[in-house]
């Protein structure tokens, strides 16, 4: 009898073992494949968190096993199990479901695991946001999706074409307006680039016209971000994919970006929609700094009249392209090297003063010296530049040794806009020698210096080092005040960004803070960026006409007549910036009667902190890189819609979702409403079997009815809804 046990023990230790060779959801797959013998049996919860492949032998998956030195790849080749790559003790492998099980018992295999589903950061952005939530109907009144709402998108390359943006089952750009296209129609009121109006030409025209980026792809990827339907199986949907895109190329200058504002505001009002526009873009050169520009005075202004500006906040969180500095002594001189931008063609220097009457303020001198990197002493000063003399604009240039480097100058004493004393000096890039920024100013003056990079199409925004060396007494630089044009305009909502939040092998992971996102605050004080968004490796639609589609590794890919279309992933402000965009969408759809008050209120007070934001709703502060914390759309749109009057809310009609459907004993409705409903179920000949007041999501025990048809009445003073319920 003992030896019996013993046996029984042995046996039994064998088969945990065993077991343990492989994970739970290897296992979960190999019992409910065993059971149901097909694919088109088993359990679809499973298969959505699985990647089965279709091949020509039947459907496979693949595995990653860990192996030891007994393993023999050849003996599993000949049982039809493909072995696609190796890496020390770790093998990848294709699998036949159907050869799954009998890897429990091949020599050499420690243990292995089916591959999960990789999220694509698209799909980690509506995760990290909740706005997977929202457009499900889960802790919503009802299901949002932007429907109603209209994105305008101020950017360039464009694919008019691609299935992300405009599917011929459901176009999706309304209209778009090509600036650079001189054919026409122009829209009306403007009389340069050609507007489409249609799907067909639309269509017929492919893609917006090559400008100074060539044939790019950036609107593109942000407009799938904004609201793109995704890819037929589900991957990579925007946030708001109800919505509707006006789209817009633009010359990269102020005037013709508010003329596509105007444009895309005239639309809005013929359409009788609500505006929410993007700009993923940036400027340092063009702009005060400080939130007193006209552009920033034309962005608060469209605001006044409901129009929702959502601007990325920069690309330079990594780079000391700053320096703040107030001066001791009147033999103070301030210096530094301003490194070159590797592709550029030169610097922009940026100095400004503190306004007049401030403390800090006072006119100040600009300079800058060249000096031989292979011989420091040889050193070649520019003229001083005396802001007090606003000087429009010199350009010459400094001949060191037998080179001759060109520059330019201009200066103001006291800008008009905000009375601050102003230097931009450009000076051209010539790499024998280092370029060192030089400033005097009198005791007591402030001034703020930046280095950017100067490109050949005069639109670079990148910020390039300021370093410290013994020459001249040179000084490092910071990354701070790091918020460009538009977003220091003051009613604009400027997004920092950072990693998705994610779970991986049921373990929660907070998302860092992206290394690029840029600091603030603005030049006046005032602190940007205001909230953060995923911003990194965030998948989207790439153009399929861009010059830069060998760059762009596609992650997935549709065809559609005939030609190929992918998404691919890109990272920066850029991309956070949408990803606040369609939550905007969301919430107008919820709301369509908020202020853009209202709308930055909500987001700000509604964002989530977490050990890596810090507390900072708790403290009342603000940081100058997450600025209130993450945005949370499912907080937000909520709290949007409990903005509704009881008037307004009734002439939005909610959606009424009863699930699972059929049901056994309990049943979810969701009643499209946080105000209370009354509810009441029917049987098929008019009885009332049931009667109760609910509001927003609720479950229902219907355990105490018989297996049959029901209807369910939610009504009130404007509308009434029923669902039919089948209880089995």
């Amino acid at each position: 009898m003992k030896k019996f046990v013993f046996s029984l023990f042995f046996f039994s230790a064998l088969f945990a073992v065993a077991q343990n060779k492989s994970t739970i959801e290897t296992k979960a797959l190999i019992r409910d494949y065993s059971k149901a013998k097909s694919v088109e049996g088993m359990s679809q919860t499973l298969l959505s968190r699985l990647p089965i492949r279709q091949t020509p032998k039947g459907p496979a998956i693949g595995v990653l096993a860990k192996v030891d030195n007994r393993f023999d790849a050849e003996t599993l080749k000949r049982d039809g199990i493909n072995i696609t790559s190796r890496v020390a003790d770790i093998v990848a492998m294709n699998v036949p479901l159907h050869k799954l099980e009998s890897l429990e018992s091949v020599p050499g295999i420690v243990l292995f695991s089916v591959a999960h589903r990789a999220a694509p950061m698209m799909d980690d952005t509506r995760f990290d946001t909740h706005t997977d939530s929202i457009q499900a109907g889960v802790g919503v009144p009802m299901p949002f999706n932007g429907s109603g709402v209209l994105i305008g998108i101020t950017d360039w390359g464009f694919d008019y074409r691609h299935p992300n943006l405009n599917p011929k089952s459901n176009p999706r750009i309304l209209r778009a307006w090509d600036q650079f296209k001189l054919s026409g129609p122009a829209p009306q009121g403007f009389d340069y680039g050609t507007e489409y109006k249609t799907y067909d030409e639309l269509r017929a025209a492919n893609c917006d016209t090559a400008g100074l980026y060539g044939y790019a792809t950036h609107g593109t990827h942000v407009a799938g971000i904004c609201g793109g339907k995704g890819t037929s199986s589900g991957q990579a949907i925007g946030q708001a994919p109800g919505a509707q895109f006006l789209l817009g190329s633009w010359y990269l200058d102020e005037p013709s970006w508010l003329d596509q504002v105007a444009w895309m505001y005239g639309v809005a009002k013929s359409e009788n929609k609500r505006l929410v526009i993007n700009s993923s873009w940036g400027m340092y050169t063009f702009s005060t700094l400080d939130g007193t520009s006209l552009l920033s005075q034309a962005i608060n202004s469209y605001s006044d009249s409901g129009v929702v500006f959502v601007t990325s906040g920069g690309n330079n969180g990594d780079v000391n392209y700053h320096i703040q500095h107030t001066f001791e002594s009147d033999v103070d001189t301030l210096g530094s090297v301003a490194s070159y931008y590797g592709s550029g063609i030169g610097q922009g220097l940026i100095y400004w003063g503190e306004p007049y009457g401030s403390e800090g303020y006072g006119n100040f001198k600009a300079a800058f010296a060249l000096v031989n990197k292979s011989d420091n002493s040889q050193v070649y000063f520019s003229p001083m530049f005396n802001t007090a003399d606003d000087i429009i604009f010199t350009e010459s240039y400094i001949v060191a040794g037998s080179d001759t480097i060109h520059y330019d100058i201009m200066t103001e004493s006291a800008n008009p806009l905000d009375n601050r004393p102003h230097a931009l000096l450009n000076v051209g890039k010539d790499n024998d020698y280092n370029l060192v920024m030089l400033c005097y100013a009198d005791s007591g003056t402030t001034v703020n210096v930046w280095n950017m990079a100067n490109i050949a199409n005069g639109a670079g925004n990148m910020g390039c080092n300021f370093t410290g060396t013994d020459i001249l007494s040179c000084i490092s630089g910071d990354y701070y005040y790091g918020i460009g044009e538009p977003a220091c305009a003051e009613k604009t909502i400027s997004v920092a960004a950072h990693d998705a939040d994610r779970i991986k092998n049921g373990v929660f992971t907070p998302g860092t803070l992206a290394y690029f996102s840029s600091y603030g605050p603005t030049l006046d004080g005032r602190m940007k960026p205001e909230i953060s968004a995923p911003g990194y490796n965030v998948v989207s639609s790439v153009s399929s006409w861009s010059d830069e589609l060998s760059n762009y590794p596609a992650v997935y890919e549709a065809m559609s007549g005939g030609r190929r279309y992918t998404w691919a992933r890109m990272s920066g402000t850029s991309m956070s910036s949408p990803a606040v965009t369609g939550i905007v969408a969301l919430m107008l759809q919820a709301n369509p009667y908020l202020t853009v008050d209202q709308i930055r209120e909500i987001i700000f007070t509604t964002a989530r902190n977490d050990n890596m934001t810090g507390p900072l709703i708790q403290n009342d502060s603000m940081s100058i890189r997450w600025g209130h914390g993450k945005i949370d759309a499912l907080r937000a749109v909520n709290a949007a819609y409990d903005k509704l009057s009881v008037s307004q809310a009734a002439e939005i009609t909610p959606q009424l979702v009863v699930f699972p459907n059929p049901t056994a004993d309990f049943v979810t409705v969701r009643t499209g409403s946080n105000m209370p409903q009354p509810v009441e179920i029917f049987t098929i000949d008019g009885r009332k079997v049931m009667q109760t007041t609910l509001s927003g999501e609720n479950i229902i025990d219907l355990s105490s009815l018989s297996k049959g048809v029901y209807f369910l009445r939610v009504s009130n003073s404007s509308s009434i809804r029923t669902a039919k319920i089948v209880k089995n």
